[in-house]
This record gives structure tokens, C-alpha cells and sequence, in this order.
């Protein structure tokens, strides 16, 4: 492994926790004008008796003041845990919607847990590839209709969520390994899953994928031709791991190019990296230089799309429109969204579309 891949890993170590759709227009009316809501945090984890008992640990973000609210489910990357992304999961929550953060046994931050930085490399890429196993991937899928139909059950009156929880109104958004698991939640076709398994979840009506990755052995084209959600996705020029298979970050732009059939925003951060999205450096107070102008970007956009698309909120709609505008300060933007005009040229990767002109 290369050395600057090698670093990667350990500074996974080293930074580990220490412990528009129909809806009213009212609605969207208040939700543009409302403050910033308090939140209330709380841990805990589901029992999956189906799954011989397998544990999903969660973070939920509660909004406080009158429900129900839009719900958005989270997915962490390799080696993360439900304490992943926090500072774009809190500012959503604040937004006024239920956040849950999901925990990912197989693929979390025990895999790293009694390694150390000098826990040696090829322990560390062991455990990178064990929670990429088929079975680990296929596991991580499996929790997400999982927990949503453990906040659906804790909804119903009487339940910690009654009152609180809109399940009419679901988004997913995720980090790298959780990207790919929310494109595979939207119709991300999977190869090598058991004959007849389905991983899609129709109640998802919008979704955001933070450092997604082009599919692995698999034309782009045909690996995402049903997905048909609306989808917000992030990436930075310097967005690299140990194991990418992209020659370059801007190949994690094939998601955003070979979807059609529904709204489509990218956001390229001009010097952003792979841990911007995860928040580590945010929760430990070490920030690069272009982290905050980068963070900012993220939260704002990310609100924005999740109030247009789960809170019907007009005016967040028609200010995506203009989302090229508003990221040229920190990178570039890209619109693929009929209402909005014409896509924004960008330049066309082999088998993310018909088009099969050489990047320029």
C-alpha cells in the first residue's frame, strides 16, 4: 500500500470516539422561516431476531417542539460508527428532522478497535477488507429497512417516537461505504448477492451520498439504471482511500452521471478530501485550512436538498437551481435536473452515459 494509504488507515485509528414532494404549503412556509430547533440526543441500539440477533446501534437527532418530522437516515464508512458526520447530522436535525445514525457491526470502528498506529499494515488492510466482505456488505444493506421498520414501530402511539416521525416523508444519506449503501438502498443493482435478494427500499424518496465510488465490476450505466430518486452528491479533487478503484477522484462522479430519470446535484470541493465528510476532524477540533469554508458548503447544501425534497419547501427547490452559483467559491457544481434548465456540462466518464467522448 501506497504510504499516503497507510496514513489514512491509521489516522482512522488514532482518531476513533472516545467512548418536491406533496406536502403542504404551510409546511414549507414555516420550515423556510423556523429557527434553529434545540435537539435532543439519544443512544441506543435494535435486536434483529430475523438476522439470529444481530445488533443495530443508533444516534438519533430528535427535533425538538411539534411533529412529525421528516426522517433521515445515516450510514457511516469503513471503520466509522454512529458518531460519524456529526456536525452535518446535528445541523439537519436543528433543520427540523429526525436524524438516525445507524452502526454498522462488521464494517464499524471495532474492526480498527486493538490495532494502533503501530498495529502494523497488513493488519490494517486485513480488517479494511473484512468489512468489505460480501457477507458484511450484504449485512450493513440489510439494516437499513431494519431500522426503518424499528422507528415506524417506535412511532405508534405510546411509542419514544410517537408524535415525532413521519414516515411518509424518508431520506438517506451516507459516507462513502454508507454512500454506496444508500445507492444500493435507491436500486444500486449488487452483484454476487444471493439469487432473488433485493436491497432497494422504496420508502427512501430522496438521498445524499457523500464520497460515493463508480461501481465495482460493474458498467455504470446498467448498475444504476433504476435508481430513481433524487440525490445530492459530494466529492472533493484530493477524495482518495486505500481502496478506491478510481484512477481519480473525479471517477466518483460516475453515479451523478449515470443516473437519469430523476433530479440530480453534485458538488466537487476544490482541495476537498475523504475525511471532510466524516467529520473527524471537526470532533477533535484539528481542522485544515479548507475545512470550514468546506463545512459550511456541505451543511448549508445539505439542508437545502432535504428541505426541498422532504420538507416541500419551493424555495429551496429553485435555490438548488442555482446550486453552481453558490459552490464556485469552494469548487464547482453541477445540476442534472429538468426544472431547472439545461444539465451542466461536465466532462462525460466511459459507461456513465450514451455519451462516449474522452473527458476534456
Amino acid at each position: 500500500m501506497a504510504r499516503a494509504g497507510l496514513a489514512w488507515l491509521i489516522a482512522l485509528v488514532a482518531l476513533l470516539p472516545a467512548a418536491a414532494p406533496a406536502v403542504s404549503s404551510a409546511y414549507a412556509a414555516a420550515e423556510a422561516a423556523a429557527p434553529a430547533l434545540a435537539v435532543e440526543i439519544r443512544y441506543g441500539e435494535w435486536d434483529d431476531p430475523a438476522r439470529g440477533g444481530r445488533v443495530v446501534p443508533y444516534k438519533m437527532y430528535v427535533p425538538a417542539g411539534k411533529g412529525p418530522f421528516p426522517v433521515v437516515v445515516h450510514s457511516h464508512g469503513l471503520g466509522g460508527s454512529r458518531e460519524a458526520s456529526g456536525y452535518i447530522l446535528e445541523a439537519v436535525a436543528k433543520a427540523g428532522f429526525l436524524v438516525v445514525a445507524l452502526q454498522h457491526a462488521g464494517s464499524d470502528s471495532a474492526l480498527l478497535e486493538g490495532l494502533g498506529p503501530g498495529g502494523g499494515e497488513a493488519g490494517l488492510v486485513a480488517a479494511g477488507r473484512r468489512g468489505m466482505s460480501p457477507r458484511a456488505a450484504q449485512a450493513r444493506y440489510g439494516d437499513v429497512p431494519f431500522a426503518l421498520d424499528q422507528i415506524a414501530r417506535e412511532a405508534q402511539a405510546g411509542g419514544p417516537l410517537a408524535g415525532k416521525a413521519d414516515l411518509s416523508r424518508v431520506g438517506m444519506s451516507g459516507h462513502s461505504y454508507g454512500a454506496l449503501s444508500t445507492l444500493v438502498a435507491v436500486g444500486q443493482r449488487t452483484l454476487g448477492a444471493p439469487a432473488g435478494a433485493s436491497f432497494a427500499e422504496p420508502r427512501i424518496r430522496a438521498a445524499i451520498a457523500y464520497s460515493p465510488n463508480k461501481p465495482r465490476g460493474d458498467d455504470p450505466a446498467a448498475a444504476f439504471r433504476n435508481v430513481r430518486t433524487p440525490m445530492l452528491h459530494f466529492t472533493g479533487t484530493e477524495d482518495v482511500t486505500p481502496f478506491d478503484l478510481e484512477r481519480s477522484p473525479f471517477e466518483r462522479t460516475a453515479p451523478f452521471q449515470a443516473i437519469q430519470g430523476a433530479d440530480q446535484f453534485l458538488v466537487i470541493l476544490r482541495g476537498g478530501d475523504h475525511a471532510v465528510f466524516g467529520g473527524r476532524r471537526a470532533a477533535t477540533g484539528r481542522l485544515k485550512p479548507t475545512d470550514p469554508g468546506h463545512m459550511a458548503l456541505i451543511k448549508d447544501e445539505t439542508v437545502r436538498f432535504w428541505r426541498a425534497y422532504l420538507g416541500g419547501d419551493a424555495r429551496a427547490a429553485a435555490e438548488l437551481c442555482e446550486l453552481p452559483q453558490r459552490a464556485a467559491a469552494q469548487g464547482e457544481g453541477f445540476i442534472k435536473a429538468p426544472r431547472c434548465g439545461p444539465p451542466t456540462p461536465i466532462a462525460p466518464l466511459d459507461g456513465a452515459t450514451d455519451d462516449k467522448r474522452k473527458p476534456g
